[in-house]
């Protein structure tokens, strides 16, 4: 299928540079709005849009119902950010071990395996685009961002996975979205909050960052996620996020590396860019710089206005036609390339295979645990007459791209099935054991203190380190591998590297002597 651009109206081009949220599970007025009166060319699901497998298909095709009536009866980019692990937008969905998992597996094949599974699921659900994966190296270990959503640490690894699963989605009919271009892993600010600065010298960034997006160009990736950060090696101006430089995003990724897929920016409404020019005025200079699509997550006042500006922009001169021309050609090519227009409102979740990708995600679980410390703990005998304490505490958000953790440890419920003389005790934030709890963890064969990003939560760590001295202990890190870096005195550590249910129930397995731990740290976390 073909879509035509010379029969359509600024107001239509522009708006297909567009790719909005909304806040309801059922199709708004506001976004019906943005469809029929804005046209814009995509939309983007979060949590808040999605309550099950049937509920989310029947509103994709609602959506495109509404967009193929509408204007130039162009249907629509539906985007979520189904990275797995600890951003996973999908209830219903599989819940895949994230990409660090991934990175401990260190397996193209599975990596493969996993996008073919979650593009199954997204498609079928009537979402083409997934906002995913991330190509950032996490080098550092103070990013509140990016973390466990890395692949690892080493630029070949990133690479090499990245491309696997890039295969295994756009195999799969969906477009792959490598980000956060040109990099976002060594940073300790947060973009959602201010604008984080990445300092190193252009051989170092050619040699790092930049490694896993050139090897995503030449895997195919059919679309790019900018990155708002500042690369004074790159852009001369001062504080210029990438999303909104011309040298980062046409002389470096169009220009320099032959990028010839779609642009897309990161959130226009995060901090990086609202503190600093704006929503709106962010809108024009990012198109200005070479973006395709602009994401607008959340205001519908701003998405309005955003548009509204770029329009403006053309009618005055500022920005050519002929430079929107460039970006919706691009647009209609990949909805052309990926989008079959006889399927595009028939979403249905009871063509996806979620048996067998449960197991694959179960495979994954099993193959990336990683046991970092072992000073004779394990393998524990006469596992069913031990004594077990487990300690945990109240799971959140560590960064606002991540869903809020499991509220249930599901790991004490498949250790409970089992051990029959099992302890499971509960801690809220900075909260100390009672003399009730100290009793009841007396005489205990084995202690298990699930951390939950403790690096950024000390409390968890002193309590481990406190409980070592006169016990066994083990640390299962449910979210962070770099917790081991505050954990000297335990006697064991392992690392899930996320809190799905299966990573979850692979180290209630290890623990049991099922199986054993396969994985390797793709990440360095010397003491």
């Amino acid at each position: 299928m073909e879509y035509k651009l010379k029969n359509m109206s600024v107001e239509e081009k522009v708006g297909q540079l567009f790719q909005v949220g909304f806040s309801t599970p059922t199709v708004n007025g506001q976004v019906r709005d943005m469809i029929e009166n804005y046209h814009v060319g995509g939309v983007i699901y979060f949590s808040r849009n999605i309550e099950s497998p049937e509920q989310t298909a029947e509103l994709s095709n609602q959506l495109q119902q509404i967009a193929l009536s509408s204007g130039s009866k162009i249907p629509l980019f539906i985007s979520a950010d189904q990275e797995g692990g600890t951003v996973t937008r999908l209830a219903g969905a599989t819940h895949f071990p994230g990409n660090m998992a991934l990175g401990a597996a260190n397996d193209q094949d599975l990596t493969t395996e996993v996008a073919e599974s979650t593009a199954s699921e997204l498609k079928n659900l009537g979402i083409n685009v997934n906002l995913a994966p991330v190509l950032d190296i996490n080098n550092n270990p103070d990013n509140p961002l990016i973390g466990v959503r890395s692949f690892g640490g080493d630029p070949k690894l990133v690479a090499e996975l990245g491309a696997a699963y890039i295969k295994g989605l756009q195999s799969g009919g969906v477009i792959a979205t490598a980000k956060h271009f040109p990099g976002h892993g060594d940073t300790d600010t947060d973009s959602h909050l201010d604008l984080p600065i990445i300092k190193h010298p252009r051989s170092r960034l050619d040699q790092v960052e930049l490694y896993p997006f050139k090897k995503a160009i030449q895997a195919g990736v059919d679309s790019i996620m900018t990155a708002h950060v500042y690369f004074p090696a790159i852009e001369k101006e001062e504080d210029i996020p990438a999303t909104l430089s011309k040298s980062v995003l046409t002389d470096l990724l169009r220009n320099e590396l032959k990028f010839e897929g779609l642009i897309i920016t990161d959130c226009m409404e995060m901090k990086a860019i609202v503190n600093t020019f704006g929503t709106v005025e962010g809108a024009v200079k990012t198109i200005e710089a070479g973006s395709d699509t602009v994401l607008v997550s959340h205001s519908y006042q701003r998405q309005k206005n955003a548009i509204e500006a770029v329009i403006e922009a053309v009618k005055s001169g500022r920005i050519s036609e002929k430079r929107i021309d460039a970006s919706v050609k691009r647009i209609l090519s990949l909805k052309a390339k990926r989008i079959i227009l006889d399927q595009v409102d028939k979403a249905d979740p009871a063509q996806i295979n979620f048996k067998n990708h449960k197991k694959i995600a179960q495979k994954l679980a099993e193959k990336s645990l990683t046991l970092v410390k072992n000073e004779n703990v394990f393998p524990l005998k006469n596992i069913k007459g031990k004594k077990m304490t487990i300690i945990d505490f109240e799971m959140g958000r560590v960064s606002l791209a991540e869903n809020e953790g499991e509220k249930n440890n599901l790991f004490a419920n498949y250790l409970n099935k089992e051990i029959i003389n099992l302890d499971h005790i509960r801690l809220q934030k900075n909260a100390v054991l009672s003399f009730d709890d100290q009793q009841r963890i007396e005489a205990s064969d084995l202690i298990i203190v699930c951390t939950y990003n403790a690096t950024a939560n000390r409390y968890q760590a002193e309590l481990a380190e406190k409980l070592a001295e006169n016990n066994n202990v083990l640390v299962l890190a449910l979210r962070n591998p770099y917790d081991y870096q505050l954990i000297d005195k335990t006697q064991a550590f392992i690392t899930t590297y996320d809190y799905s249910p299966a990573g979850q129930k692979a180290a209630a397995d290890f623990i049991l002597g099922k199986i054993k731990a396969k994985g390797k740290l793709p990440v360095s976390v010397d003491l």
